[in-house]
């Protein structure tokens, strides 16, 4: 039976010399305790933000005719464990991290993919739908990929969170139903929930990376190739979730949704299934992509949304000034008319 081996050459060695003060220097359980409960409130708040920027009928839309869904669905669940199983061979990365890669590009879209999608003006809806059935269709997808993809590396089965995947679904629908029902009744009151929200959005970035800094400060000294997969893979979900949503002929804003849906996974639930698949000992080494992607992730996609506003503000002023130009333009043209005309009605009077 193929197992895990241990560290084999002198890069597995390294990576595994890295990461064995894992058990000793997680971090304070109080401070993990903040930082699950943190995170846990964070979304939960980002969650009624983004529900309450969301109308009833767009949404239902979506779900009547969910192409936009299928084409997501299409690029988080078979596109990109594609992509991800190929990456991690090309990389050549050790059994360990590149299981962890694949774990991580088989799991669903994370929560945070849908303020960022209302920070780059996309479609807030249809990212909300898809996070959901991403969320749900999780239970039968993920450990097929997973099936499918993980023979080049381990054939132990691994643990797949059912009670986890219903928790993330549950603190995804809940609160965007009660945000939805806020939009619906008390407009006014949801526009505040729907900053709240942001707010909150950016609050979760700066503690995330923050506290995980903290709690494992080891990940920071993993091996070339696994930084280098961490980095690419967030940016490689971005692109090919783009690409697949531009072959379908989506609209440029549903393209952006789709996008930062296939680049963002959820990284809670990967951590949860290599914490219930694997001993501790293990698990030290395994996690290791996981948390650096966790960080790389959420810088990727700030990046993304920093270049869409500078995009979209050069756009915009570009756009003014053209539009600027063009009444300039009209008006001179009204008064080379005007002038003129003026100038014929002179000659008139003189004769």
């Amino acid at each position: 039976m193929k197992t895990i081996p241990a560290m084999e050459e002198l890069e597995n060695l390294t990576l595994l010399g890295n990461v064995t003060s894992m058990i000793g220097q997680s971090g304070p359980s109080t401070l993990k305790m903040v930082f699950d409960v943190v995170i846990k409130v964070t979304l939960i708040i980002i969650m009624l933000g983004m529900g309450s920027v969301t109308e009833l009928d767009p949404l239902l839309k979506h779900i009547k005719r969910p192409i936009g869904i299928l084409i997501g669905m299409t690029s988080q669940f078979i596109v990109l464990p594609l992509v991800t199983f190929g990456l991690a061979h090309a990389l050549m990365l050790p059994n360990v991290a590149a299981l962890g890669m694949l774990v991580m590009g088989c799991c669903p879209s994370g929560s945070t993919s849908n303020v960022f999608t209302y920070w780059v003006e996309g479609d807030v809806p249809l990212s909300i739908s898809m996070t959901t059935v991403s969320t749900v269709l999780a239970f039968g997808l993920m450990p097929l990929n997973l099936l499918i993809y993980s023979g080049s590396w381990t054939d132990e089965n691994l643990v797949i969170p059912y009670i986890n995947i219903l928790i993330s679904f549950a603190m995804t629908i809940s609160p965007v139903a009660l945000g939805i029902l806020l939009r619906w009744k008390y407009p006014k009151i949801a526009n505040v929930f729907v900053k709240i929200g942001s707010i909150a959005g950016a609050l979760a970035v700066v503690l995330t990376l923050t506290l995980m800094s903290l709690l494992y400060p080891f990940m920071y000294k993993a091996t070339w190739k696994i930084y280098i997969g961490a980095i690419l893979l967030p940016f490689v979900g971005f692109i090919f979730g783009y690409f697949v949503a531009s072959v379908c002929r989506m609209e440029p804003f549903r393209r952006r949704t789709v996008a930062l849906e296939t680049g963002i996974q959820n990284f809670p639930l990967c951590m949860t299934l290599l914490s219930l698949s694997y001993s501790r000992e293990v698990f030290a080494e395994i996690s290791l992509f996981p948390l650096l992607y966790g960080v790389t992730c959420i810088v990727a996609s700030v990046i993304f949304a920093v270049i869409y506003r500078i995009v979209a503000t050069f756009k915009a002023k570009t756009k003014k000034q053209k539009e600027y130009n063009q009444t300039d333009e009209e008006n001179r043209k009204s008064l080379k008319e005007t002038s003129k005309f003026m100038a014929d009605i002179n000659f008139d009077d003189d004769d």
